[in-house]
């Protein structure tokens, strides 16, 4: 009978312990710790290429038609990438100008900011070989701009 008790006694001490003890902390990632990449980032590496149409401050409506401009994707370590946009003008200057971006956890949306320019844009992943982006330009004449890009092969 004793070892009965015994046995109900250390049993329930366990479970009292258990039931009763604070969880143990969260851990929060420290910030000499790498990202993982999340699950479905796209591979952007590469060129892509399509037309932009939008509003311009003082002119109008813009749509540049067969002048179509180039994102060249030269490097992308797991969600975050840079390169560089090509943009041919109809007056036949071609403007190169940097940029970084990165892929949202989502793995569909995007964020990118050009380096020299006030510009930046939100961008949407639609499949493996397009994308689209909204570009907002800050500097004067301010415009909207949406780019439609197709993977170039």
């Amino acid at each position: 009978m004793k070892i009965v008790v015994a046995i109900i006694l250390v049993i329930a001490a366990v479970l009292a312990g258990g039931c009763i003890s604070s969880a143990p902390p969260s851990v929060q990632p420290q910030a000499s710790q790498t990202l993982t990449t999340p699950h479905g980032v796209l591979n952007l590496l590469g060129n892509w290429s399509g037309p932009a149409r939008g509003y311009t401050e003082g002119a109008g409506y813009r749509d540049s038609g067969l002048w179509n401009g180039t994102m060249v994707v030269t490097e992308q370590r797991d969600q975050f990438f840079s390169g560089h946009m090509v943009i041919p003008y109809k007056n036949g200057t071609v403007r190169t100008e940097g940029f970084s971006g990165v892929i949202t956890p989502d793995g569909n949306t995007f964020r990118l900011v050009e380096y020299d320019l006030h510009e930046h844009a939100d961008g949407w992943i639609r499949s493996e070989n397009e994308i689209q982006m909204i570009w907002i330009m800050e500097e004067e004449p301010q415009s909207i701009m949406v780019n439609f890009f197709q993977r170039m092969p």
